[in-house]
């Protein structure tokens, strides 16, 4: 039982460094493209998307689904 909660707390520190990181990166991103402004640097902005998509879909929800599972 106790490597469970083990396991719960590891999962639970990525996943939240994670959402603590994934915000930087939106802000990063929005100073490479202003809104409404014509985007400056196109390979910035589909690295900044690239980077995004990965840590959300790659890190992130696979860190979030075992803390709900291991948590449960």
């Amino acid at each position: 039982m106790l490597w469970i909660k083990a396991l719960h707390v590891i999962f639970m520190v990525t996943w939240f460094a994670e959402l603590f990181y994934l915000p930087r990166l939106f802000v990063y991103h929005a100073l490479i493209c202003p809104p409404g402004g014509d985007v400056a640097d196109r390979a910035g902005n589909e690295r900044f998307k690239v980077m995004e998509r990965k840590l959300f879909f790659d890190i992130m929800t696979p860190g979030g689904v075992p803390t709900i599972a291991f948590g449960l």
